[in-house]
């Protein structure tokens, strides 16, 4: 015997609030993150110096171990507020973007290590990929100015 269970009526389309959803800082709207390769390879260090040698340039890598352009600049719809002036429509990046993990709610700071400039890379390198390191010395790759002295 075939039970028909009961359906629910249609909601209506809900309009979100984004003070509701979103803490009203405006941090996440506040840079551009594009994802890069991982430095693993003498390439992969001679592009990431070549990124972060450019000014107010910064790379780092999250907490899952990607690795991210950090770009600062405001987004043009984001009001005095913190909100966003087109939530309902905004871009689908905005719209993956997981709140529960972000930088508004959450203590613990988006990347494992940031680099904000060459130097401090290079001593990053030196330090936790010795073996990478002492190939892109070899390379050429590495400035003699950057290099830790021992």
């Amino acid at each position: 015997m075939k039970t028909n269970l009961p359906t629910l009526p249609a909601a209506p389309p809900v309009a979100l609030d984004p003070s509701v959803v979103c803490p009203p800082c405006g941090l996440c709207c506040k840079h551009v993150a594009v994802d890069i390769g991982a430095p693993t390879s003498v390439q992969g260090v001679s592009t990431a110096l070549w990124l972060v040698y450019h000014r107010g340039v910064s790379i780092y890598q999250d907490h899952d171990g990607d690795w991210f352009l950090l770009v600062p600049t405001d987004c043009g719809n984001l009001l005095p507020d913190g909100l966003c002036a087109v939530y309902h429509d905004r871009p689908l990046v905005c719209r993956d973007y997981d709140v529960d993990g972000c930088e508004g709610t959450s203590a613990e700071p988006a990347e494992k290590v940031r680099f904000d400039d060459a130097a401090s890379l290079v001593a990053w390198l030196a330090r936790k990929r010795p073996a990478l390191y002492r190939r892109c010395v070899e390379k050429g790759v590495v400035p003699e100015a950057l290099r830790p002295r021992p």
